[in-house]
């Protein structure tokens, strides 16, 4: 069965990240020499909806004889939840959640002391913003970035790394750790276990759909999270924060557990 990883595999990774350099520098100048602000939620929607059409252009334009894109996105469509247990990957989310939100409490109190800058929010607040912007937020954050995100990390960086390293350790590794670093400070490291998680199961399932949708779940339930306010109310209230704690640890250690026993050998 033709698979998306048989399109993905035909990419020019140097094109992709020259075009997304490029995208990057364009967007950044544009708005230096005509001197007007873009905003960070803005500038992250054009650059990835144009990765979006660009993935798009790409990877329709492979020759792979008789065999769609169209047909092998319905094949990993119809495959998703055969190939990958929902509980799972909702459980890798939720463990990821209290895990960042145990880093952003230490932190939070190593701030406190004068030892760290920290200002970051856990989920950010959105009860101030008006409703484009938070149609916006969900557009860019919620559904362009778990796709264009796990499509580069995952769909081609651990592919290639693995291919030219001969190496699946090192290739979860490498391109776990590039996601972390993309992401803010207090961040990275949920990010890089995240990534971790999402590759292995990405290896097993062998369909990229299941670390895009594990990527728009997390996103999902951080951003109603934040929209809730719950923020505020864990904030002040310690024996909160002390819950969060417990189930951090108690989670993680599951997950770090299945990440032993799961991890792979080798990349297919």
């Amino acid at each position: 069965m033709i698979r998306l990883n048989d399109f993905l595999d035909r990419l020019s990774i140097i094109k992709v990240l020259s075009f997304f350099l490029f995208l990057i520098l364009v967007l950044t100048l544009i708005p230096i020499l005509f001197k007007f602000n873009l905003g960070d939620l803005t500038f992250k929607f054009i650059l990835y909806f144009i990765m979006l059409l660009f993935f798009a252009y790409k990877l329709n334009n492979v020759d792979l004889g008789e065999i769609s894109l169209k047909n092998a996105l319905k094949n990993e469509y119809n495959s998703i939840f055969k190939v990958a247990d929902i509980y799972h990957i909702s459980f890798i989310v939720i463990a990821n959640i209290l895990f960042v939100s145990a880093i952003y409490f230490i932190l939070k109190y190593l701030s406190g002391f004068s030892i760290i800058q920290f200002d970051s929010p856990l989920f950010g607040d959105f009860s101030t913003l008006n409703l484009s912007v938070l149609v916006l937020y969900l557009l860019t954050v919620v559904i362009l970035s778990p796709i264009i995100e796990e499509t580069l990390f995952r769909g081609i960086f651990l592919r290639r790394f693995n291919k030219e390293l001969d190496n699946v350790t090192l290739a979860i590794l490498i391109s776990s750790i590039l996601f972390g670093i993309c992401h803010n400070f207090g961040g990275i490291l949920g990010a890089i276990l995240f990534g971790i998680c999402v590759s292995i199961l990405y290896i097993k399932s062998r369909n990229i759909l299941v670390p895009i949708f594990a990527h728009f779940l997390k996103n999902l339930l951080s951003f109603l999270l934040g929209l809730s306010g719950i923020e505020y109310f864990i904030q002040g209230n310690l024996i909160v924060i002390f819950v969060i704690f417990v189930l951090a640890i108690v989670s993680n250690f599951v997950l770090f557990k299945a990440i032993i026993d799961e991890w792979p050998n080798e990349m297919e």
